[in-house]
């Protein structure tokens, strides 16, 4: 069986992004898995691939590392229900996959930053504090007044991502697909970390969201 090291807080809470993207792909896959949890301060677990960062997805002897390589592999190595269904659609993922990262990401950090550390405790608190501190020069407190002009900043970002779901109600068509489950684990991260609303409960992303944990019946720690 296939082991998938996932980012994990206390509780068992699971709230990585890529991680939450590379399981929905598995199971959409019907892929057999296993997660195995990792805690931010817990690299001991994934020494033997020299990476410090999950997901890490683990057959036997061969391991592969980055959720885009992963999902490479899986759609290499697995037949059933493909994840590339054309090369735009690939070439649009990769671009989900890049934009999220590096344009999205960064917004939601300094939504719930202040968040986070109610999901960690222990040794996995006080290094998130600690890097996460010496990352942005300060007090995670700094980032408070900030939350108000990300928040109104993420929902302007994403309003073509809304277009989209408009016209077809999925990012990836009629059903969902890759784009979907990319997309998905980065505000799948916010709702693990806190209680507020980031999105207003009419909004049509706050229903797709909705509609895909209904697709693959989730519930909070896989």
């Amino acid at each position: 069986m296939l082991k998938l090291y996932d980012l994990c807080g206390k509780d068992n809470i699971r709230f990585s992004p890529p991680c939450w993207s590379v399981k929905l792909c598995l199971m959409y896959k019907e892929i057999n898995f296993e997660t195995i949890p990792v805690g931010l301060s817990e690299k001991h677990k994934i020494a033997f691939t020299n990476q410090k960062l999950v997901p890490i997805l683990r057959s036997k002897d061969h391991f592969v590392f980055d959720s885009w390589n992963i999902i490479n592999w899986l759609e290499e190595n697995f037949n059933e229900n493909p994840l590339f269904i054309n090369s735009s659609n690939k070439t649009f993922s990769y671009f989900l996959y890049h934009w999220t990262a590096k344009e999205l990401l960064p917004v939601l950090f300094k939504i719930i930053a202040n968040e986070i550390p109610n999901i960690l405790d222990g040794k996995d608190l006080e290094y998130f504090i600690k890097t996460r501190e010496e990352y942005i020069k300060g007090p995670l407190s700094q980032l408070k007044p900030q939350v108000p002009v990300a928040i109104i900043k993420f929902r302007k970002l994403i309003n073509p991502i809304r277009l989209i779901i408009k016209e077809n109600n999925f990012i990836s068509g009629k059903k969902p697909g890759l784009e979907d489950f990319i997309f998905f684990g980065n505000l799948k991260w916010v709702q693990s970390c806190n209680n507020f609303p980031l999105l207003e409960d009419d909004d049509l992303i706050t229903k797709w969201f909705n509609e895909i944990h209904k697709f693959f019946n989730l519930n909070q720690n896989l």
